[in-house]
């Protein structure tokens, strides 16, 4: 399997939009979540690009799926979040709509993703990788646990919010 990634410039957006919206019926199809659901914001994505990094996610030159790197804390963390980060001054990535297209998933792809992230926050002098994943996503959180990351906290959302809560996970990182 000949994996790549690559930064996506404005103009390839609305390709990784099309694989969050496919992602997002897929889950609410399968796990009643609704997360990703159309009509995701087009317009969110095209916005982010001012102040995140988005990813394109590439298997034999075929677009399979899509993660956003931030690198400064979320807003929501501070304002939805108690997190006991495991070091709190670390630099970190902090990632955003990791999504592999359903056709593609449980073939090592979310894992390879992982694994590139936190090469990429290495090379970059960034200390950990951060991000979150609703609560009732059961299959979700064992992947990250069991790929590394730790529970540091969570993310309560006011009732009526269009979120579910969610666990928020960390890793610190080591320069090999």
């Amino acid at each position: 399997m000949d994996l790549s990634i690559s930064q996506v410039t404005v103009s390839e957006i609305p390709a990784l939009h099309q694989i969050l919206v496919e992602c997002g019926l897929d889950l609410q199809t399968r796990f009643n979540l609704c997360y990703w659901v159309p009509p995701y914001p087009l317009e969110r994505m095209l916005k982010d690009a001012d102040k995140m990094y988005l990813y394109a996610i590439k298997r034999n030159y075929e677009l399979v799926g899509t993660f956003t790197i931030e690198t400064k804390i979320p807003s929501g963390y501070l304002k939805y979040g108690d997190i006991n980060w495991q070091n709190p001054d670390l630099s970190a990535f902090y990632i955003h709509r990791l999504a592999v297209l359903p056709f593609f998933q449980g073939k090592g792809i979310g894992t390879w993703c992982l694994q590139q992230i936190e090469n990429l926050a290495i090379n970059h002098n960034y200390s950990a990788v951060r991000l979150d994943a609703v609560k009732i996503n059961q299959k979700l959180l064992e992947f990250y646990e069991k790929s590394g990351y730790r529970r540091v906290g969570e993310l309560i959302f006011y009732p009526g919010d269009k979120y579910d809560d969610a666990f928020v996970f960390e890793k610190l990182l080591t320069k090999v």
